[in-house]
């Protein structure tokens, strides 16, 4: 269902904090300044009572929300809904549609404004709208309503539409940098952290019993590219690498830029036989592709290989890196152009 999804908020412990100190707020602000009220008239033992049971029960509610902060999704499309039906509630059974009591409404708005989605801020600001004119409409003359719900509405909606705007663009700014820690900006590949949340899944049992490889590579006399045709030149083999080396991945597959012209691989799955077939064949795919610079030159080249197998060479991440470092260098040291296992 669609306002489900709508009331969802952006995240449920910022939203529990926000919900159990509006709540907490209001309460002790009922609480502290009741006694100085004037009522309208006297109210009845009845509505009194009831009353103060709803103040109660909100104050309950402003515990429970840092408690249950995963609680079900309905839940949390409801209980926002239900404490603007509170407030409308406490105050007609108290005949107060004062300032001082639909500035409470204000609430409702504020949180749906700074931690739901737009269709779900614009649902809390309806509501909290609906429950005032509910109110000033039940308690007050009929010009006096209008002009109560007249000023409040706008409050409520100038409130909700800044804070909104706000909150959006925080939430563009923290995706904006999150992308950017996900994904190298030359290459497109997935960065380190990327590769070592997938690579602890994997070897925590979510991958096959085949186990998993990591496979590390970086561009035989990648300096000499650079000196021969310049950085940029060094950049377009390295973004036409990763391309390649994307192309040659099946699915599951991480690969990983982690760093200058090293790129890594993680095979999830992939037995330590498989892995040496597929290190051999993206060594002979590499050294049979002709890169293309961007003034018109191509150019030749080779990598070199180190391969590790988990469980058969490392019993963890870290020793998996090394395991396959470990093997790289060996693999420089010897010849280049080569594949070498842990």
């Amino acid at each position: 269902m669609a306002l489900v999804t709508w009331m969802q908020p952006r995240d449920h412990h910022a939203a529990a904090r926000t919900v159990s100190t509006l709540c907490a707020v209001a309460v002790a602000v009922t609480v502290v300044f009741a006694p100085f009220a004037t009522p309208r008239q006297e109210l009845g033992v009845v509505p009194t009572v009831l009353a103060a049971l709803a103040v109660v029960l909100v104050g309950v509610l402003s515990l429970a929300a840092r408690v249950f902060v995963d609680a079900d999704r309905v839940a949390w499309t409801v209980c926002p809904l239900l404490a603007v039906a509170a407030i409308a509630f406490v105050d007609l059974l108290t005949l107060d549609a004062s300032v001082s009591a639909q500035i409470f409404f204000l609430f409702p708005t504020l949180y749906g404004a700074s931690l739901l989605q737009r269709p779900g801020a614009v649902v809390m600001t309806v509501a909290s709208l609906a429950g005032e004119v509910v109110v000033v409409g039940s308690l007050l003359p009929f010009r006096e309503a209008v002009t109560g719900a007249g000023y409040v509405a706008a409050a409520l909606v100038t409130t909700a539409v800044l804070l909104l705007r706000s909150s959006e663009r925080q939430a563009e700014l923290v995706a904006s940098l999150e992308r950017q820690a996900a994904i190298d900006p030359l290459t497109g590949l997935v960065t380190r952290r990327v590769l070592d949340e997938a690579a602890l899944s994997a070897m925590s049992g979510a991958g096959s019993d085949e186990g998993t490889s990591l496979m590390l590579l970086d561009v035989d006399e990648f300096k000499s590219i650079n000196d021969r045709h310049g950085h940029p030149g060094g950049d377009q083999v390295l973004v036409q690498l990763s391309g390649l080396l994307d192309r040659l991945s099946r699915r599951g597959d991480v690969v990983c830029r982690m760093g200058g012209d090293e790129i890594a691989l993680l095979l999830p799955g992939c037995s330590a036989g498989d892995a040496d077939r597929r290190a051999e064949a993206v060594l002979d795919d590499v050294r049979s592709h002709s890169f293309l610079l961007d003034d018109g030159g191509r150019v030749q080249i080779s990598v070199s290989v180190g391969l590790a197998h988990a469980p058969t060479d490392a019993d963890d991440l870290r020793s998996l890196y090394a395991a396959a470092d470990a093997a790289l260098y060996q693999a420089k040291h010897s010849g280049r152009d080569r594949m070498v296992r842990a």
